[in-house]
């Protein structure tokens, strides 16, 4: 099968060989008579859809199939070069060797996009989902409203390049369930496309079919046209360059020119198309233009291209022949981001160089506003010295007026030197504070007025005493509320009595009376028959946390304790001695004490 297929394709290379050479020789000798259009592969030109050439690149098109408008475009006829006014295509007219975005070929004729890239006009007719943006003229091609998945999605059974095999938009052929795909120029070099008559009304009257579903005489002839424009375009320019006159080619550079000038004008006041973002995503192996640049990088930079294969792999990967759509490398959002962050630095940079102007006039005024002031500063103190002078002579005047009239005279105000001015707070001096009288008070006790912040008053005295020169010293600051006060040791053993302490509360600093709560001691017990208590001696170097010292009676014996009797209460101003205090044992700690420090409960 495999040589079948390899014979059968030899075959057809040796006669698309000899239709060339006839073709060649058959366009050399009637060149001046037949002329092909690049788009429909008709050599019909009447009238009403004459075909037309370009005066720079010699391609040659109908005027129906370009969207050449007579009236509007400056049109060329077949019958006489030189009578009428020289036409240019559009690439010729913006002076570019466009590569197109829908297939990997070069060759053919061009119409701009909306977003100025260029695509061949038989591709924007028989791609689905290319749009034009008026249909008569067929301008600007649009191909927003293009799913750009298609890009590279499918493979071109024709190209015999495999790196562009992928490249640009492949379509499929019309007939019912074939799977065949192709790029549409390459369909067109085989002769598959084809177009509904006129009088049918169809709404897409584009057709492209496979070489098994074509018609053949159809594709014979369209194929052996399509070799003639070939060969017809490379050498009509040689032979129309030789005959035409000097004025003539002079005459259609200049219009050239024009042309080229007014389209770099509409170019720069054209506005942005809108492109939507989430579409623009596409990979990179889809462009052949971006192939074809990397080739050449890869050709100045001497490396060859032969070493990395093509990525065939997954072209049998499915069992219909189908290939899914590989995501691309960059995302919407990375897109947008990119995008977004162009802007932004736009917007920057306008910004960053309206700042930049503000600044620097800013910093001009400041340069002037410096001149004035020194200039200002030299006045003001050439003023000052002549106010100097005249001010001296005054004085020296008044001073001998006062010498002829014998009194001395008052030197009037004028004549005085002026005060030296001190700078105000705002100006950054400082402000003169009035110096506030302090109160010193001296300690009652050290009677030194040093640590005023450690000062304790007293009350009843209305003395000061410092927490250190207390007895016993102090910590810290006591405590006064709204209803106690302070008093020193002095006056606090002069006020025990109850007629010292109403005093002292009468005496308050206020002058208010307060209520104080006598505390009393504890009442005492005196049982009978109490023996004499032994002598106590005191055990030093024994402290307890929250009591007092204990002490140890000298002979320690255990003796019953004598029952008590009931407590007999008596005044407070009444006072046993120490030595009627009976010796008891606390019945928590066991530990011993006496009447001051010892309490009975009732059982």
């Amino acid at each position: 099968m495999i040589v079948q297929m390899t014979v059968i394709l030899k075959l057809e290379m040796l006669q698309d060989s000899l239709i060339l050479e006839k073709s060649q020789n058959w366009s050399s000798q009637k060149m001046d008579h037949i002329l092909i259009c690049c788009v429909c592969l008709g050599d019909n030109s009447e009238d009403a859809d004459e075909i037309i050439q370009c005066d720079n690149c010699g391609i040659t098109v109908h005027e129906g199939c370009y969207g050449v408008d007579g009236e509007s475009d400056s049109i060329m006829s077949s019958a006489s070069e030189n009578s009428t006014e020289p036409w240019f295509c559009d690439a010729c007219k913006c002076g570019v060797s466009p590569s197109c975005e829908l297939c990997p070929n070069q060759d053919g004729i061009f119409k701009e996009t909306d977003a100025g890239r260029w695509v061949h006009i038989v591709c924007a007719l028989y791609v689905p989902g290319v749009a034009f943006g008026d249909i008569d003229k067929l301008r600007p091609v649009t191909l927003t409203e293009m799913n750009y998945s298609k890009y590279g999605a499918k493979e071109c059974s024709f190209c015999e390049d495999p790196r562009f095999a992928r490249t640009g938009v492949c379509i499929s052929c019309d007939a019912g369930m074939c799977r065949a795909y192709f790029h549409v120029t390459c369909a067109q070099k085989e002769g598959l496309l084809s177009e509904a008559a006129a009088e049918e009304d169809i709404a897409d009257p584009f057709f492209a079919y496979c070489k098994q579903h074509a018609d053949r005489l159809d594709r014979k002839w369209k194929r052996k046209n399509y070799l003639a424009l070939q060969s017809y375009c490379k050498m009509s320019l040689q032979e129309r360059e030789k005959q035409l006159s000097p004025e003539a080619q002079a005459r259609i550079n200049a219009r050239l020119q024009q042309y080229r000038a007014k389209a770099e004008l509409a170019r720069s006041t054209r506005p942005q198309a809108w492109v939507p973002r989430e579409k623009l995503p596409r990979p990179l192996t889809s462009s052949a233009s971006a192939i074809r640049k990397l080739m050449r990088k890869a050709e100045l930079m001497g490396i060859s291209t032969d070493i990395f294969p093509v990525d065939n792999s997954d072209t049998s990967s499915s069992v219909d022949g189908r290939r899914k759509h590989k995501q691309p490398a960059l995302t919407a959002d990375f897109v947008n981001y990119y995008f977004e962050r162009n802007m932004r630095m736009i917007q920057i940079q306008e910004n960053m160089a309206e700042q930049k102007n503000i600044k620097d006039k800013l910093e001009n005024e400041q340069e002037k506003l410096h001149v004035e002031y020194n200039k200002l500063c030299e006045s003001l103190e050439e003023l000052q010295n002549l106010n100097g002078k005249l001010r001296s002579e005054g004085q020296g005047i008044w001073a001998l007026l006062g010498r002829i009239t014998g009194q001395k005279l008052n030197v009037p105000a004028i004549l005085r030197a002026p005060k030296e001015r001190k700078p105000s707070k705002k100006e950054g001096g400082t402000q003169k504070t009035s110096a506030l009288p302090t109160v010193l008070y001296s300690c009652g006790i050290c009677k030194k007025n040093h640590d005023q912040h450690l000062l304790l008053l007293c009350d009843t005295c209305k003395l000061h005493y410092h927490l250190g020169c207390l007895d016993p010293p102090l910590t810290r600051m006591p405590r006064k509320t709204k209803n106690s006060y302070w008093q020193c040791s002095e006056c606090d053993q002069a006020g025990s009595s109850d007629m010292e302490a109403e005093m002292a509360m009468e005496t308050l600093p206020d002058g208010t009376k307060r209520s104080r709560r006598q505390i009393k001691e504890p009442v005492k017990f005196v049982p009978q028959d109490v023996p004499p208590e032994p002598k106590k001696i005191p055990i030093r170097n024994t402290r307890t946390r929250g009591r007092k010292r204990s002490f140890v009676p000298e002979e320690e014996k255990h003796e019953e304790r004598v029952p008590r009797e009931r407590r007999q209460r008596q005044s407070v101003l009444q006072k046993k001695p120490k030595a009627e205090d009976l010796r008891t044992e606390c019945s928590t700690c066991k530990g011993t004490g006496d009447n001051e420090n010892l309490v009975r409960y009732p059982s």
